[in-house]
């Protein structure tokens, strides 16, 4: 029942124990643990069910309505309920996206069209989200992790930590006073993420916040949703839980174009309103990004004050609407697309057109051969993929596959076609397993939007990616804390000096990969030290 504005981030990047005194815990409180942890959970509760009239079950049907604004722009949201169903609707300035749950399941359609199923990170969230929506948790006891006491805004508040089975665990406020929920908060990306909840009406019965405010800790970006309309019950709407097709690729069959290196990227020729361009090829990137000079002789239309997360987070990105990007002899239409300064955003380091990301990807199955330096491309069904098959999660817009590191660790990496190195290990993931890899005093900077950031040079000994393992691979250890490169839920990146030893294939709308050895295969072994 509370409703949130999610959007994706732009370039980057549980089961409990049946004994609930087991999964308990009570922290920053003088009241000792055990009966006494029980009692306090209990009292705060009693007054959420309280506060939000959560003794009756909450509404089966409602639909909220209202209006966003944030990041220079505006717009409305609209949250549907039926049942175990719910849809949600956000459009912000150029930017439209939705949301479906449907039982256990859900599915995201991003501003640029692409339906994708949620099988990871969001997923898992959306679980514990929904739990916390439908009061689930209160005849869940096992699903609250602790119970802490702190402020928040200068008011005194109890915090629960909850997650569903299977889900990522969130964190619910509640003023210490009324048991009035106060504030949502999660970890997301390289940071924490807070839902500030105020403004609580009465409809029929039903609580509802009619005012929230998401950010992600830098306040000039927040989003700020406002309820104008809650209507409980009503007509059920047949069509409105019926999932769209995804947008695909406007192309008759396969076809390949050559692929540009420099500096160890690769670039594709692009055209829009008629004029070449040199443009990037970046899986790592979750959407098209055209520069400042490139969007301006196009004559598009800039919007907004965004935030983007590259190297560091920065500011001067905006959105705007470009009716057709033309690769090759194929046509990706109607795109939102991101706009920035990027030889300024970049330090200087990538004076280029603009970058090739998520979008091209998610709409055709695209092959990449680094050794022949050709790209090949086709709408969904049109192009048959070779090599090994491998699950990839697409949740936040990023290629995702499941790797194991040195026989010990295993995670998910991205696979990261605009990085021109091996592999890059984010530290929260080094910090998570100390000794992954050796220490090294050999200082590095890593370059793009943001600047740089500073890493160290080491070696991993043994990456077991698409059941082929690889040895002895030259590795950046990142140092940020903010920015892609300080993603908590994911490893690191893998980049082109490792996808040279594979023909790639992208299947995106299949939610697969497939790596099949090139002619440049090595499996690294002579490298041995």
């Amino acid at each position: 029942m509370y409703s949130r504005f999610k959007e994706d981030s732009v370039l980057r990047n549980a089961t409990f124990g049946a004994c609930f005194f087991c999964a308990f815990a009570v922290a920053a409180s003088s009241k000792p643990a055990g009966a006494n942890a029980f009692s306090q959970l209990a009292d705060v509760l009693a007054r959420y069910r309280s506060a939000v009239g959560a003794g009756a079950a909450p509404p089966d049907r409602y639909v909220l309505s209202g209006t966003l604004a944030g990041e220079d722009l505006s717009g409305t949201f609209q949250t549907r309920v039926d049942g175990d169903r719910e849809r949600d609707d956000r459009q912000l300035g150029p930017r439209s996206e939705s949301e479906w749950f449907l039982g256990d399941t859900a599915y995201a359609r991003d501003q640029n069209g692409d339906v994708r199923k949620l099988r990871g990170l969001l997923l898992r969230r959306a679980k514990t989200e929904r739990l916390i929506d439908s009061n689930g948790f209160l005849d869940a006891p096992t699903t609250i992790r602790s119970l802490a006491r702190r402020t928040i805004d200068g008011r005194a508040a109890d915090v629960l930590e909850i997650a569903a089975p299977g889900g990522e665990p969130e964190s619910l406020a509640l003023d210490a006073a009324s048991g009035v929920p106060i504030q949502i908060a999660y970890n997301d990306d390289d940071g924490r993420t807070t839902v500030a909840l105020s403004d609580w009406r009465i409809v029929k019965g039903a609580h509802f916040p009619f005012r929230s405010v998401v950010s992600n800790g830098d306040s000039a970006y927040d989003v700020t949703e406002s309820t104008t309309a809650a209507v409980i019950s009503g007509p059920a709407d047949p069509n409105a839980f019926a999932i769209p097709p995804s947008r695909t690729l406007e192309a008759s069959a396969a076809q390949t174009v050559p692929l540009v290196e420099h500096d160890g990227h690769f670039y594709v020729k692009v055209r829009i309103g008629g004029a070449p361009y040199s443009f990037l090829l970046d899986s790592g990137a979750a959407n098209v990004l055209l520069d400042e000079r490139v969007a301006r002789a196009a004559g598009l239309h800039e919007e907004g004050a965004l935030e983007a997360s590259g190297a560091a987070r920065t500011g001067g990105l905006h959105a705007a609407r470009l009716d057709d990007l033309q690769i090759g002899d194929a046509h990706l239409r109607n795109l939102v697309v991101s706009t920035i300064d990027l030889g300024s955003a970049t330090g200087g380091s990538f004076r280029i057109d603009g970058v090739l990301g998520y979008p091209f990807f998610s709409s055709a199955v695209v092959r990449l051969d680094p050794v022949a330096r050709t790209l090949t491309f086709a709408p969904p069904g049109k192009l048959a993929p070779a090599g090994v098959r491998v699950d990839v999660e697409l949740d936040r817009l990023l290629p995702q596959v499941a790797v194991r590191l040195n026989d010990r660790a295993s995670g998910q990496m991205v696979v990261d076609t605009g990085n021109g190195g091996a592999v890059l290990l984010y530290r929260p993931f080094v910090d998570a397993n100390p000794g992954i890899v050796p220490y090294s005093d050999i200082s590095r900077r890593s370059f793009g939007v943001g600047g740089s950031t500073v890493s160290y040079r080491s070696s991993l000994d043994a990456l077991e990616v698409a059941g082929t393992t690889l040895y002895h691979l030259d590795t950046d250890v990142m140092l940020a804390t903010q920015g892609a490169f300080a993603d908590r839920f994911v490893a690191g990146n893998l980049g082109l000096a490792v996808l040279h030893n594979f023909v790639v294939t992208f299947d995106d709308p299949d939610s697969a990969m497939y790596f099949e050895r090139s002619t440049a295969f090595d499996d690294g072994r002579s490298r041995g030290h």
